[in-house]
């Protein structure tokens, strides 16, 4: 007999052996029924009951009809990266799009002196590569490295080129996520322009917290330092202000957040805003 549906899952026990299974229904369901998976031994998402590789973790992917998700399914591969891990090098060619279904990347732009700015982040709502996939210039602007460990599904771009030559939703999802990622740009160039370095700081950690899916994650200050512009000295100074104020505890690199309605009272309004526009 059926399980429990959680979200968009349900868990069903094979009745002749001791197997499980996953049966997914994406967002977009056909008569075609649905997906079978064979459920892996490895990490799965207690908020949903899924596996952290199942590719509806992703919500853009879980956004399409059966047929091309099964298309993506077929034409790609689980990745995991670790913290700090460079996946794509500005300047150079753009040859995989990612979706993630764990984690968060952050896109930088590197200057010739070698300084850094992030211009957005990329968690599972969205994916790196979507303007190669429409056929955009090949050479990225931007590096792109998992602040966060991630795990997601990769495609070739020439894979993926032709998946969203035939199938209008997946164009569809491709031009979404390059709208979003430059409404967050824009946003994120006006709040570095005109928002403090604590007011950033604050924004970060919730975009984190909640890409992470968990207010305790591990924060490396030179990673942190490249997101925000500043010096490290500037990010010691104010997490040990939030510290004194029981907005969060950070020791050796590994950072809680404790009061997280006040962490949000620091914040700038960019971060409703940058959250609303993504979800």
């Amino acid at each position: 007999m059926p399980g429990p549906l959680h979200g968009n899952v349900r868990i069903v026990r094979n009745g002749s052996t001791s197997s499980d299974f996953v049966v997914t229904y994406p967002f977009r369901g056909n008569a075609l029924g649905a997906l079978i998976y064979p459920l892996r031994t490895g990490p799965t998402d207690g908020a949903i009951g899924a596996q952290v590789d199942d590719p509806l973790r992703n919500k853009l992917l879980a956004l399409l009809p059966l047929r091309d998700l099964e298309s993506v399914r077929e034409r790609s591969s689980v990745v995991g990266y670790t913290q700090g891990d460079v996946v794509q090098k500005e300047g150079q060619e753009i040859t995989a799009v990612h979706f993630p279904l764990s984690g968060m990347f952050s896109l930088l732009v590197v200057l010739k002196d070698g300084r850094t700015a992030e211009t957005s982040v990329v968690g599972r709502e969205g994916m790196i590569g979507a303007r190669a996939g429409l056929g955009a210039p090949r050479r990225s602007l931007v590096r792109v490295v998992a602040q966060l460990p991630v795990q997601a599904l990769k495609i070739s771009v020439k894979e993926f080129r032709n998946l969203v030559t035939h199938s209008a939703p997946m164009a569809e999802l491709c031009v979404r996520s390059a709208d979003v990622l430059l409404d967050q740009t824009r946003m994120t160039a006006a709040c570095n322009a005109l928002h403090g370095v604590e007011q950033r700081f604050c924004r970060w950690l919730l975009h984190t917290a909640d890409r992470a899916e968990s207010d305790h994650f591990v924060l490396k200050q030179e990673l942190l330092s490249e997101m925000l512009g500043v010096h490290r000295t500037y990010i010691t100074d104010v997490a040990n202000r939030l510290q004194k104020r029981g907005a969060i505890a950070y020791s050796r690199g590994k950072l809680q957040i404790l009061d997280r309605s006040l962490v949000r009272d620091l914040s700038c309004e960019c971060y409703g805003l940058l959250k609303r526009n993504s979800s």
